[in-house]
């Protein structure tokens, strides 16, 4: 079933009679009119760096990036700001447009749902259908059979929202919504009772996500094979881990286990590790997360650890974190950075890494630092003003 919000494109779900969707069925010609489809809008200069001691800081008042570069060219970043998911467009990655409107995302106002008090974007999925332009030169038309899948964090616990990193004990529960132009959004209802797609707690008894199962990242493996990457707090380690579930049909989802736990004592991650976001590596031909680690005494920086099926065998890249804080106090993100999304560019050794960065006041923004040459990257911040 869905759940519309106002303003938003209808959304036609066909149902098996077992109750499960085929991603199939999204793949062909959508039935209802489009609204426009997103086009880039001229960057809006109060969202630029205001010197250049603000290297690799993109976006301020936000936080949770999700990147996807389109095969047209044009960039979209979903992000959370305050408890609302907003969305700009960039012609290169570097300069974003002021929030495109409506909000693509809110908080529900049915009583009974998880996602009452925030919601935070994690992961983004654009299905193209037959009718989606093959060539990466053009747009795509008003027409095109483009499906867009946003997985997000929901919570009834408005600390989700006032919080760039929340505690542990925030509980929280991964949803999805389904658009046409990824803008106006349609909730999809998944198998918890409050329309969530995963339980935890009494809900999951034997599992070990007793408070939470957030910031879910959803890699489409093949046909019928999608895996879920989210992190939750286990209480017998009193410490973060990443999850995997797998779905067939990207709405009903099975626990696999822990992918990737934190390190030993005294590593950058010994306190655990969270928000893995997974990509298939296309030179490597195997799987690269990057993740939050929390070190023993609080402090959040990025790893990044491999993986040849995305399931099992994941092994740190290095001891030392692929990207950490700043080390100047009057920087935006001296006190933690978190939040990544990878985005490999042309060049199969050429990656940006998306983050949310923190600085000493406690206000989140969006950065963006990059690593070119062979081997596993190491990444640099960007400046933006000269990029």
């Amino acid at each position: 079933t869905s759940k519309s919000l106002p303003g938003s494109a209808a959304v036609t779900l066909a149902l098996s009679p077992g109750g499960a969707m085929l991603l199939a069925n999204l793949l062909q010609p959508p039935r209802c009119p489009l609204a426009s489809p997103i086009r880039c809008q001229a960057p809006a200069q109060h969202h630029q760096p205001a010197a250049s001691s603000s290297r690799g800081l993109l976006l301020r008042g936000a936080g949770s990036p999700v990147v996807k570069r389109l095969p047209a060219g044009d960039w979209l970043l979903w992000y959370h700001s305050g408890a609302r998911v907003a969305l700009a467009t960039s012609p290169d990655g570097l300069r974003w447009s002021a929030p495109v409107a409506p909000d693509p995302l809110l908080p529900s106002t049915d009583w009974w749902v998880f996602d009452t008090a925030a919601v935070r974007p994690g992961d983004v999925l654009v299905i193209s259908g037959p009718d989606a332009p093959s060539s990466p030169s053009r747009r795509p038309p008003p027409s095109s059979s483009a499906v867009y899948w946003l997985y997000y964090t929901g919570s009834n616990d408005a600390r989700l929202a006032a919080s760039p990193f929340p505690a542990a004990d925030v509980a929280a529960l991964p949803g999805l919504a389904i658009s046409q132009d990824g803008r106006h959004w349609a909730r999809i209802e998944g198998a918890h009772h409050t329309g969530a797609l995963l339980g935890v707690g009494e809900d999951h008894p034997q599992g070990w996500e007793k408070r939470c199962a957030a910031a879910p990242k959803v890699v489409m493996h093949a046909d019928g094979d999608l895996r879920m990457y989210y992190h939750s707090f286990d209480e017998m380690s009193q410490r973060h881990a990443v999850g995997v579930a797998r779905s067939r049909d990207g709405i009903r989802w099975e626990r696999v286990g822990k992918a990737l736990e934190g390190g030993g004592p005294g590593s950058f991650d010994e306190g655990g590790v969270r928000q893995g976001h997974v990509v298939r590596d296309r030179a490597a031909g195997r799987y690269m997360m990057a993740y939050e680690g929390l070190d023993g005494n609080g402090g959040v920086s990025i790893g990044l650890a491999v993986s040849e099926d995305g399931l099992r065998g994941w092994r740190r890249c290095s001891e030392s974190p692929a990207l950490c804080s700043s080390e100047d106090d009057d920087e935006w993100d001296v006190a933690g950075v978190g939040a990544p999304c990878l985005v490999q560019m042309d060049g199969p050794y050429d990656w940006r890494l998306y983050y949310m960065g923190v600085g000493k006041d406690g206000e989140a923004a969006i950065g963006m630092a990059y690593s070119e040459g062979q081997g596993l990257p190491r990444f640099n911040r960007c400046d933006a003003l000269l990029m």
